[in-house]
């Protein structure tokens, strides 16, 4: 293409690939983690990752960008969300995750398109609650209740737990030894096979009934890692680039969307005579809590990362995060995750009213 169009910004690559391909390498791996795998929506990321990709590549084609490089990442699109058709490999679940990538690409690409200048945050969040409501209304128009995406849901969430199990199974058939030093820290007439089960499990329970929140949370993970690697692949502008992490904020009026869903679960203890009724709520409230409380959580990371600098954060997360998986000290290094999550939760929170950044800042 020669002429470019009007609103065609050229400008070099963005530069810093380390951090990221370190950002890709956890969105891709760490739901490979049975543990992670047991609780996440989507293990194969590249089903949310490569649509969103595609979509940025088209849009800078529109805007003058190279052609050749939105077709080759339109054809690995299509490609990777419809290898197996015809054999059908899918199943329920896969059809769900790949109905629900094409149309969160779609909207991300029509709120790109009208407004080149709103930052990518918005954007994704607005493409995310676009792709929610395009869902729901699917349903309704099939008049498929609820119940049967959460049956699918659980299912395939079994389905994860149970291959962990039997891949237990046949290490300990290929390593007797290695497997009767384990075996020989335990109880009598207890398995370390079933009692991870059972960590898998409860972790499972919690995965289905906050699935909507998790598959929103990894959905924006993926429109950001799409908008930086675009950014990074081509030279024509489709909007402002990924802002680091130290400088992640949002509009304080999310703020209600935590104080409804906090609302929501408080509602049974106080009004003990309708709890029946309230109950019906109880998994709408945990996603709004869930979802908006990681949004605090990465918000007071912003907040850290102000302080420390951001490399020293991802060291500490990434570091709770792989302890997390060895089982002498999956209890601590759990904990201590849980604690850097609600601690950068509450700060972030705070930040709504304190702007601590703000604060931070030498008085000119």
């Amino acid at each position: 293409m020669t002429d470019a169009a009007p609103n065609v910004q050229a400008a070099p690559r963005e530069h810093g690939w380390a951090g990221v391909l370190l950002a890709l390498a956890a969105f891709l791996l760490v739901p490979a983690i049975p543990v992670a795998g047991a609780l996440l929506p989507v293990t194969e990321g590249w089903l949310l990752l490569v649509p969103a990709l595609a979509t940025c590549t088209l849009l800078g084609w529109w805007a003058g960008g190279r052609a050749s490089l939105a077709v080759f990442w339109i054809a690995i699109a299509a490609f990777t969300l419809f290898a197996g058709a015809r054999s059908g490999t899918w199943g329920a679940y896969g059809t769900l995750l790949r109905a629900w990538s094409i149309i969160l690409a779609g909207a991300f690409g029509v709120l790109a398109f009208v407004d080149t200048r709103r930052p990518l945050f918005a954007r994704a969040l607005s493409a995310v609650a676009m792709t929610l409501v395009a869902a729901l209304g699917i349903t309704t128009a099939l008049r498929a209740p609820t119940s049967v995406v959460g049956d699918v849901v659980a299912g395939e969430l079994r389905t994860r737990n149970a291959s962990v199990s039997a891949m237990l199974d046949s290490w300990a058939t290929a390593e007797p030894e290695a497997w009767a030093r384990i075996v020989s820290q335990y109880p009598a007439g207890r398995s370390p096979v079933d009692d991870f089960s059972k960590a898998l499990t409860a972790v499972s329970k919690g995965g289905a009934t906050a699935f909507p929140a998790l598959l929103a949370l990894q959905s924006l993970a993926a429109l950001a890692l799409a908008w930086a690697l675009y950014h990074r692949l081509a030279r024509t502008r489709i909007g402002p680039p990924v802002a680091p992490l130290r400088e992640f904020r949002f509009n304080d009026q999310l703020v209600w969307g935590l104080i409804v869903g906090l609302t929501v679960l408080l509602l049974p203890t106080v009004a003990p005579a309708r709890a029946a009724a309230f109950g019906m709520l109880h998994s709408f409230g945990i996603n709004l809590v869930v979802f908006f409380l990681s949004l605090y959580a990465l918000r007071g990371l912003g907040v850290i990362s102000w302080v420390l600098s951001q490399r020293t954060v991802w060291i500490l997360v990434g570091l709770s995060v792989l302890l997390a998986q060895i089982p002498m000290l999956q209890t601590i290094a759990t904990s201590g995750l849980l604690s850097l999550v609600t601690a950068a939760g509450l700060l972030g929170l705070a930040d709504t009213w304190f702007d601590w950044r703000r604060l931070a800042r030498p008085v000119q």
